[in-house]
């Protein structure tokens, strides 16, 4: 895999683990053909898969931000799959109402709360 999309999946793969999400199959894949742009594959339990991208060019916190919102994506399809809650990263203000939203803000990938914009921890520091 790309090292700008291993570098950026990692803190959220993390994020997934700490928490008790869903954990993909991550397959080294380049579906794409944008220019500056590095592709892997995300697979669930059957069949299921879908693409994660990063901008090899952006900063970091930047591609970290947008590989969780992407993951996120996949995480609640694997959740409702399973048959459990679709609701990950869940927001710890408001249990059982809605996920966390993905964010740059100051220069960093964070988790936030949709409704109020508190912001709940670094992307990759998320606990159970």
């Amino acid at each position: 895999m790309d090292p700008a999309l291993a570098e950026a999946l990692a803190p959220v793969l993390r994020d997934l683990e700490n928490s008790g999400g869903p954990l993909p199959d991550v397959r080294d894949r380049q579906w794409s053909d944008v220019p500056g742009q590095v592709t892997a594959m995300l697979h669930g339990p059957g069949s299921s898969a879908q693409g994660v991208y990063a901008m090899a060019g952006e900063p970091l916190p930047e591609r970290i931000a947008s590989v969780a919102d992407q993951v996120q994506e996949w995480a609640v399809e694997a959740l409702w799959h399973a048959g459990r809650p679709a609701t990950w990263p869940e927001c710890p203000e408001h249990p059982g109402s809605h996920p966390l939203a993905a964010m740059l803000r100051d220069h960093r990938a964070v988790w936030t709360c949709p409704r109020t914009g508190i912001l709940i921890c670094l992307v990759g520091e998320l606990a159970d």
